[in-house]
């Protein structure tokens, strides 16, 4: 009976002078089906304790952040220029953690700010019940065992993962899923981005071995950038012995 019916529609098909069009199944093109592999190759290219200290800088649309970070020694030192809203002044803050106390340093130019304001120019320990490190930066807090910008996260969490060239990989990723305290994308920009977080494209490079940046592009447009030098070259600083800070500090930070 259905041998009889297919012939049947085959003759009704002839007949009205058109052949009967099957539908072609889905495609699937193999080469674009994303390979385990190389998340695992990427991942394992991502900083840790055994890369000993090494400098980073992270950019975006704000001011830029650099440091030097040692997983080993339990240091993190970061730098970056700040402005002072409604005054004729810029800062340079640098903060450095080693273990858990902190310790910061503030040059204003003009150097006269540092009379005005009674703002030292040396070292001062900061007591972090008044100002949390993640509060005067939030990278000084690093969790991810010796990765200052989350690469980790990103390529563990991304939706994708692609080997475009040696040394070059690519991918996207729902930017919500990644652990935002010490990201390259501030918290307030994963927020306002909504639903426009759910597949951002992001880039890996890896140099000798080790990863050593990372570019993720926003859908507005925006680019933040992450980079990671000086592998064995870069030396821990150390502790430093420093008076508390001053009320002026505080009230500048």
């Amino acid at each position: 009976m259905l041998v009889r019916i297919g012939i049947a529609l085959s003759t009704v098909g002839l007949l009205a002078g058109c052949t009967a069009q099957v539908p072609p199944g889905p495609q699937v093109d193999a080469s674009r089906v994303p390979d385990p592999a190389i998340r695992q190759e990427l991942l394992a290219a991502i900083p840790d304790m055994a890369d000993g200290a090494y400098a980073f800088r992270i950019s975006g649309p704000g001011a830029p952040v650099s440091g030097v970070f040692s997983d080993l020694d339990s240091v993190m030192q970061v730098t970056q220029e700040r402005t002072v809203p409604g005054r004729d002044l810029r800062m340079t803050v640098t903060a450095r953690r080693v273990g858990a106390p902190v310790w910061v340093r503030v040059a204003l130019e003009p150097a006269s700010w540092h009379r005005r304001l009674g703002v030292p120019t040396g070292w001062t320990a900061i007591d972090q019940n008044r100002l949390p490190a993640e509060k005067l930066f939030p990278v000084l807090v690093d969790s991810d065992g010796g990765d200052v910008a989350e690469i980790r996260d990103t390529v563990r969490f991304a939706t994708e993962v692609w080997k475009a060239a040696p040394g070059r990989f690519t991918g996207t990723v729902d930017l919500r899923t990644v652990d935002r305290t010490d990201s390259i994308v501030p918290r307030d920009v994963v927020d306002r981005l909504g639903e426009r977080a759910a597949a951002v494209p992001f880039e890996v490079t890896v140099t000798g071995g080790v990863a050593s940046g990372m570019t993720v592009t926003l859908p507005d447009g925006a680019v933040y950038r992450v980079e990671y030098s000086g592998f064995g070259a870069t030396t821990a600083p150390g502790k430093i012995d420093a008076g508390r800070a001053p009320k002026s500090v505080y009230a500048l930070l």
